[in-house]
């Protein structure tokens, strides 16, 4: 399975570019899926296709995943009850499972847990992430050290109040750390997978515009610090040369400094310029933006 990253600040595309990757995965007859870690939900749009609770086949070789972080996360919630009760009973926190999305890095947690059940399935040669925003990269890296703390953390709440606790429920003691445990794992598995070249790499999605040009610095520099490898880059909204009005010179002057700052910075890196659509795309017109990144050789899809 190989599994494609796609990255960015919010605003830039990646969805757009998500979507049009896997379209064109699919049309080299490489069954795939695309999921979308967005929880603004924007996939289902792009795609013109209602997307529901589990993958759903929109094409041939093509199907589309987009996760809803509040069920997800009360399913998550009762996978891992006994460790979370647990955990919040330590601050006098009473917590509902329709609740668990609200809390900060659960969001993260929910995508990571359905992206491990869809690797160990097996079912598809390559998943497409549509990991926006930005900051839901980065916990995938840091995930395992932070489940490391709570199985240590769980470890104690069991050897500190084993007896209270089998009382309030048999066995309840072992199982927070079972849960624990079993979380680790996962995100160790899907840090490793995100690590290893052969399986997994890494897209940003970017705008010639210096705000966005200095976040996707920054987003390189802390992800390859990590380990990850950032394979190619796609420019997107870059302005054509048919107007010549003053606006429309000084952006694209404006935007060209920008691309070959890019370039000069990241020249060992693929990197594919996109011509502003002008307009929303979806739709049938994803095929068109498809083509323009992987159809005239801007990028390839490592096998």
């Amino acid at each position: 399975m190989r599994l494609i990253y796609v990255a960015g600040k919010g605003g830039v595309g990646k969805s757009v570019c998500s979507a049009s990757t896997a379209l064109w995965s699919a049309g080299q007859g490489k069954e795939t899926l695309v999921f979308s870690m967005d929880p603004a939900h924007s996939l289902s749009d792009i795609l013109e296709s209602e997307l529901g609770d589990s993958p759903a086949m929109i094409g041939q070789h093509l199907s589309a995943y987009e996760p809803s972080v509040e069920k997800e996360a009360r399913i998550f919630f009762s996978r891992y009850r006994h460790m979370f009760n647990a955990l919040f009973s330590l601050f006098e926190v009473e917590v509902r499972p329709q609740d668990m999305a609200q809390f900060p890095g659960v969001a993260e947690m929910v995508f990571m847990d359905r992206l491990y059940d869809v690797y160990m399935e097996g079912m598809y040669e390559v998943v497409v992430i549509d990991s926006a925003p930005t900051a839901m990269v980065l916990p995938l890296l840091q995930l395992p050290a932070v489940t490391t703390g709570l199985v240590s953390r769980m470890l104690g709440i069991k050897n500190k109040w084993m007896g209270l606790l089998n009382m309030l429920e048999p066995g309840f003691g072992d199982s927070i750390v079972s849960e624990a445990r079993r979380l680790r794992i996962k995100a160790e598995t899907m840090r490793n997978a995100l690590l290893d070249k052969s399986t997994a790499s890494l897209t940003v999605v970017t705008i010639p515009e210096k705000a966005a040009v200095m976040e996707t610095v920054r987003l390189i520099e802390t992800v390859e610090s990590h380990g990850v490898t950032v394979d190619s880059m796609i420019i997107n909204h870059v302005l054509g040369g048919d107007c010549q009005c003053q606006f429309c010179r000084r952006k694209r002057d404006s935007q060209a400094d920008h691309m070959a700052t890019l370039k000069r910075m990241y020249a060992e890196k693929r990197i594919a310029c996109l011509l502003d659509q002008g307009g929303e795309v979806r739709g049938s017109t994803l095929d068109s933006v498809a083509q323009e990144l992987y159809g005239q050789g801007q990028l390839r899809l490592e096998p």
